[in-house]
């Protein structure tokens, strides 16, 4: 393949910053609060148009992840601040009733609110933020660690004392040289993209799911779901077969979920599905072409085929192609499988999860692997620490961890325990200017815990 030889540049430095946090996701933003209250200078990077990640960017249904299957909660801290400013904006009731049993308790989210409620409580904690802003580098000059960023202002830097890596591609670990667990060309679970129905009658859906309560998977009985503010359904899949079959659907589907707000008739469907390298620019495209081809399959195929939704229409999409798995960092520590099904302890911990393994198949039906966890693990801080590189601490899906391990621990709650765990480590790091690997975890924890963090005793 030809090249083209670039000539040399001066990059201006723009600012120097105790830490640079990359990605404006829940995992970053809770990051970058732990940072700024633990002492630290702090610069937010977000490459989309606004903060807050996959909830707001994919329309997720839920936030889910704070409690195991016994009911105990796994995430608090600065997890509960941002909950509670949620309810106060009107954003999320708090923590509801999960009506299929697949876990504990879900988060509901209005996703316009989410993004300015989130944008606001970085403003209230000074935190400098720039969207619309690609990391496109990392670099060491006598010393000193630099993040380098393009934007519309063009390319410069910024100075760095420690940088969290909060991307969920691990796109900084890779800028700075870091090994992943992963292979180039290792399958992945899907890629997929939600969407909103307008104009769904719930009390005709509800009236279906009471005949036909056996099409579903549910904790409660079939009439516990009426009047209630929110209808959580998974199953469907009479319907979908019998569209793929008749050639209405081009995807293959023998369930999906769906989140009902019953006030507004809307509901979130998530059921699309794509293969793709998350890390390709041109698979991504594809993607994007292939998932919005289904979106409106899907929405013809509730407004014909699905009870209630007579009426219905498409009344908005994610914004991107959303993301379960890409990279995974080499760590110090490896989270992996067995820990998380064996619910295991540890001395090292800085996080918890507790969220059951949650696996999507690339290329099938459904789930190629669902297993409840019978109780919260630990994560240990040796997870979050690429074992080589720059001064670097990582948040969210791109931890040091297995597959199945990773397909509990990517889930939004956990993902910001972690970013609590990264960004006060990144601060400590910065404050005594002890390079992250070398931090004491005892130090570390009782930072955590005085400020609210769930560490297992």
């Amino acid at each position: 393949m030809p090249t083209l030889l670039e000539p040399a540049r001066e990059t201006r430095i723009e600012a120097a910053y105790d830490v640079v946090i990359a990605g404006g996701g829940t995992a970053g933003v809770i990051a970058a609060v732990a940072a700024a209250r633990n002492g630290a200078d702090v610069l937010l990077l977000e490459r989309g148009g606004f903060l807050g990640g996959h909830p707001v960017t994919q329309l997720l249904e839920h936030s889910v992840g704070w409690f195991d299957a016994t009911g105990k909660a796994t995430v608090g801290g600065l997890a509960n601040v941002l909950v509670e400013r949620l309810r106060q904006d009107g954003a999320s009731p708090g923590h509801i009733r999960d009506d299929t049993g697949y876990t504990k308790f879900r988060l509901p989210l209005e996703h316009e609110v989410m993004k300015s409620t989130v944008t606001q409580w970085v403003v209230d904690e000074n935190i400098d933020f720039l969207t619309q802003t690609m990391v496109v580098g990392v670099q060491v000059d006598d010393g000193q660690l630099y993040v380098l960023v393009e934007n519309k202002s063009g390319r410069h830097a910024f100075a760095a004392g420690a940088i969290v890596d909060a991307t969920g591609d691990a796109d900084v670990c890779a800028f700075s040289g870091c090994e992943f667990l992963n292979k180039d060309g290792a399958e992945t679970q899907p890629v997929s993209l939600l969407f909103k129905l307008g104009g769904v009658n719930h009390d005709r859906l509800l009236d279906y799911v009471e005949a036909n309560a056996s099409g579903f998977k549910l904790e409660v009985e079939p009439g516990c779901l009426r009047d209630r503010p929110y209808v959580n359904l998974w199953g469907f899949g009479e319907f979908l077969q019998r569209g793929y079959a008749e050639g209405r659907l081009s995807l293959e589907r023998n369930e999906l979920h769906y989140a009902g707000h019953v006030l507004t008739n809307e509901a979130v469907i998530n059921v699309t599905r794509f293969a793709a390298d998350a890390t390709s620019a041109q698979e991504l495209s594809t993607a994007e072409s292939v998932l919005r081809r289904q979106v409106l399959e899907f929405a013809r195929f509730f407004k014909k085929s699905v009870p209630g939704c007579e009426n219905s229409f498409l009344a908005a999409t994610a914004s991107c192609v959303g993301v379960r798995e890409s990279r995974r960092i080499r760590g110090l520590t490896v989270l992996t499988d067995e820990d998380v099904r064996a619910g295991r302890s540890r001395t090292d911990a800085v996080a918890r999860g507790g969220f059951p393994i949650d696996s999507h198949d690339p290329r099938g039906k459904g789930m190629d692997g669902t297993e409840r966890v019978p109780r919260g693990y630990d994560i240990p801080f040796g997870a979050l620490v690429p074992d080589q590189g720059a001064n670097i601490v990582v948040a969210g899906r791109c931890i040091s961890a297995e597959r199945r391990a990773l397909a509990s621990a990517r889930i939004t709650g956990t993902s910001m325990a972690t970013g609590q765990a990264a960004g006060t480590a990144a601060a400590l790091s910065a404050r005594t200017g002890t390079p992250i690997r070398e931090l004491v975890v005892n130090e570390l924890q009782a930072v955590l815990r005085e400020q609210g963090a769930i560490i297992h005793e």
